[in-house]
């Protein structure tokens, strides 16, 4: 189906149920995609208005106001949704959302750091994505400074889960990873689901 299609069956589902809130984020999301700024601001305040708590709506309108000159507005409204996110345990669009203020040289909520100072006492481990003080890994899983970092920063949970996601980024990239372009998207979409973006 192509693009124009999916946008006339998402516009018939939001005809069909005005408070259809997936139908509306799609009708953005593809609006979006594009080109057609105020056809993606109007479907994602829409879902917004229906789910204050859409993390991922956030973060789409924010490139929105951005791409339409009003950056003030879309600093506001990206830096609720760091803390919205977090809060929801969405970490990849909390994640998103605060290199996108980072790329503006705006310094972003760091709600991890927030809950380190509030359930950690000092020099206690809590993980740097979820903010948890759980049981760290035992051991680093690469014989590197990237895995040494994982297990300095990363807990258990949090492992576990990224090795279920990385079924999904090998199968749906096809990636290799005995090549250096495999391991490289590899390690990127990792560092991208820890919070470890800054990473080596």
């Amino acid at each position: 189906m192509d693009p124009r299609e999916r946008l006339a069956v998402f516009q018939k589902m939001v005809e069909a149920d005005p408070q259809n809130e997936l139908a509306h984020f799609s009708l953005g999301k593809l609006h979006f995609e594009d080109g057609d700024m105020p056809g993606a601001e109007r479907s994602l305040r829409r879902t917004l208005e229906l789910n204050p708590r859409h993390s991922v709506a956030h973060r789409l309108l924010g490139e929105v106001l951005l791409r339409t000159g009003r950056q003030d507005e879309a600093i506001d409204l990206l830096s609720k949704g760091v803390v919205l996110a977090h809060e929801k345990g969405e970490y990849q669009p909390r994640n998103q959302m605060q290199e996108i203020l980072r790329a503006l040289g705006i310094e972003p909520p760091d709600p991890v750091r927030e809950d380190r100072a509030k359930k950690g006492k000092p020099g206690e481990f809590a993980c740097r994505r979820c903010g948890q003080p759980n049981p760290r890994l035992e051991e680093a899983p690469f014989e590197n400074a990237l895995g040494q970092q994982i297990q300095a920063d990363i807990c258990q949970n949090c492992w576990r889960e990224w090795l279920a996601m990385s079924i999904k980024v090998i199968n749906e990239y096809r990636l290799n990873l005995a090549t250096d372009q495999g391991s490289q998207v590899f390690d990127f979409h990792m560092k991208e689901f820890l919070g470890l973006s800054d990473a080596p």
